[in-house]
């Protein structure tokens, strides 16, 4: 008998409470759900989410939104369900989302409600959902431990990982701690994923009465370490605090040593290829972290030096001091500079038009729009979206 998906992903929008979409042969077929928000927060992080090949698999956006996809190969339909927020939705965090999709601040609340109306799942939960559907429709059982290390960045090589029997791990010296914390704090992606591949040395003092309660609590020890480094590297502190209760809770969903291990090696890969992308200029100096920060929340503005000075305590010339130290450039030229990042991504991860792209960012026209961006970027806006 053929499965009904239409019914399929309509009954699971309404036991669930979450949207649920529903694709055919790759191409968008519906959006299932009480409520709605516009541009779908989901179809603009399409891309990522159907980078994973397997039947089932999660997704989080770097704003802690998580989505679920589910395939049937058979039938060629996909599901995505989501998103279903990770952190508690605030002010901050929607002028994050709301920023990464280029849609101004002005619709703040409208954002926030539709967030506010979507349940909250245990990240456990969550991910039985997707193992259910996944086991009734494709006859396959994948364990949610199996989605939890599946996206894994870096591998600890199996013979690396300690025996059980020796009472949990063997980890490293004082000097390897630092080590690792070193390259976390500057980004060094190449020399983690080598730090991960020694053999380990080392043993820590007993934390706890069995093994894997013993390597749990590692886990989290190191995860306070590697977060506090990933902050002193340039990381948003936010980001790397909220990342690092995530890891935490996965860590504590799952039952064995070699594991908890992977997730430790992926933990820490991420944390590190985080700190990489930040701008070098952002990890000199917290004090212009803050300008930074309020210039891309009023992205769509023109941002005075007067008003920039105040926000940040400063006069008009310690600011402009700041901001030359900091990026050898003026503060006009780094908001400009801004805009022009802003429309790169925009015109890579969405279809809007150039026309809107222009007013989100605040230029009076698209052909001053086009100039700025041909002056800062090389090509014109079409060309570099054509460019993929």
């Amino acid at each position: 008998m053929a499965t009904d998906y239409e019914y399929m992903a309509m009954s699971l929008a309404n036991l669930s409470g979450l949207p649920v979409r529903v694709y055919q042969d790759g191409q968008f077929a519906g959006l299932y759900h009480h409520t709605a928000f516009k541009p779908d927060l989901a179809i603009l992080e399409e891309k990522a989410i159907f980078q994973n090949p397997a039947n089932v698999s999660y997704y989080m956006t770097d704003n802690f939104l998580f989505y679920g996809l589910f395939r049937a190969p058979k039938d060629g339909v996909s599901f995505v369900i989501g998103p279903v927020p990770h952190i508690q939705i605030d002010q901050q965090a929607v002028r994050q989302i709301l920023r990464s999709i280029g849609e101004p601040q002005s619709r703040s609340a409208e954002l926030l409600n539709y967030l506010h109306a979507l349940p909250a799942y245990p990240l456990r939960n969550f991910l039985q959902i997707l193992c259910t559907i996944n086991y009734f429709i494709n006859g396959e059982k994948v364990n949610v431990s199996d989605l939890l290390i599946g996206d894994e960045q870096v591998e600890i090589p199996e013979e690396l990982i300690p025996d059980p029997a020796q009472y949990g791990v063997i980890h490293n010296t004082l000097d390897l701690e630092r080590q690792l914390l070193t390259h976390v704090e500057f980004g060094e992606t190449d020399k983690v994923r080598e730090l991960f591949r020694r053999p380990p040395a080392g043993r820590p003092g007993r934390m706890a009465r069995d093994g894997l309660r013993q390597e749990k609590n590692l886990f989290v020890c190191t995860m306070t370490l590697v977060s506090r480094a990933a902050i002193k590297g340039g990381l948003d502190s936010e980001t790397a605090l909220a990342l690092s209760d995530l890891y935490i809770q996965k860590a504590e969903l799952l039952g064995s040593y070699v594991e908890i291990n992977r997730l430790l090696g992926s933990a820490v890969f991420d944390f590190t290829r985080r700190v990489s992308e930040v701008d070098p200029a952002e990890r000199e100096s917290g004090l212009f972290r803050a300008g930074k920060r309020y210039l891309l929340d009023h992205i769509g503005e023109t941002v005075s030096l007067a008003e920039l000075a105040n926000v940040l305590g400063l006069n008009r010339t310690s600011l402009c001091r700041l901001f030359k130290e900091c990026t050898g450039m003026t503060v006009n030229a780094y908001a400009t500079g801004l805009k022009v990042k802003e429309a790169k991504r925009l015109l890579r991860a969405t279809d809007k038009p150039l026309s809107e792209i222009a007013q989100y960012l605040g230029f009076s026209s698209q052909s001053y729009f086009q100039n700025v961006f041909k002056r800062g970027a090389g090509w014109t806006p079409g060309e570099y979206r054509d460019m993929g």
